[in-house]
């Protein structure tokens, strides 16, 4: 299990039998408050760039980061960089 604090959030984050982290109910909405809110302007049919833009947010809270301020700078930076058919 990890334990992370910053100021008076805590975020608990479990790993499944698989590997795969699993992070506690406000964690989650969070994640999903920020991807929602850096893809407002993607296209829901733009699902490589959901995806990549997603994973980098989640990579991001992986790595302990709970900040919603930085969270939200690395769906942009991934954003910047998402691939698309249009390219």
């Amino acid at each position: 299990m990890y334990e992370s604090q910053t100021g008076t959030r805590r975020v608990t984050m479990e790993l499944s039998r698989t590997g795969v982290p699993m992070f506690d109910t406000a964690t989650t909405a969070l994640l999903r408050a920020v991807l929602e809110e850096v893809c407002a302007p993607v296209s829901q049919r733009d699902v490589g760039a959901l995806a990549h833009v997603a994973s980098k947010i989640l990579e991001a809270a992986t790595k302990g980061e709970i900040s919603p301020e930085r969270l939200r700078k690395a769906g942009l930076d991934a954003l910047s960089h998402a691939p698309t058919m249009w390219r």
